[in-house]
């Protein structure tokens, strides 16, 4: 009967091990975007601020608009690293949460036992994976459109052609 319950408690360990490693590299993903955004929004701030001083000391329109136009170039590089920073963060998580599932609960083989069993961690991961995916797609979406041609300007396309 030891054996049973040794083989019974090193699975229910294993499925357990491959939540908890799941929870983590969700829980780390989700730093490392907070992190992006909070660095991103600081940058901003002060770039906006120093915008501001040099369009007062500007002395002509082409300067000011020498100045927009760099500060907007700047503002698209730094647009696209934002993203890129945060993909790499869900991608990163999407592979760790993968091998989780891979090595971990489908090398352990199912419980051995039957019954209900508290869930609320695989549910916590699994909402929150879901919540990290319905905002990776959000931002995808956001990135394309940010790119795009306004709206207005697709709609005089349109009765134009």
């Amino acid at each position: 009967m030891a054996d049973g319950t040794d083989r019974i408690l090193e699975q229910w360990r294993k499925h357990a091990e491959a939540g908890v490693r799941m929870m983590d590299a969700v829980v780390e993903a989700t730093t490392r975007m907070r992190e992006a955004q909070l660095a991103a929004a600081q940058e901003t701030h002060e770039r906006v601020q120093a915008l501001q001083k040099s369009l007062a000391a500007a002395k002509s329109a082409q300067e000011m608009w020498g100045e927009q136009w760099n500060w907007a170039l700047a503002s698209c590089e730094r647009s696209a690293a934002y993203w890129r920073n945060l993909f790499e963060a869900m991608n990163e998580a999407n592979g760790k949460i993968t091998r989780c599932m891979q090595e971990g609960a489908s090398s352990a083989g199912p419980l051995p036992f039957s019954g209900d069993l508290p869930s609320t961690g695989f549910q916590t991961v699994d909402n929150a994976y879901r919540e990290m995916m319905k905002t990776s797609q959000q931002f995808l979406q956001s990135a394309a459109s940010a790119f795009g041609a306004p709206a207005a300007a697709r709609e005089e396309v349109k009765k134009a052609a």
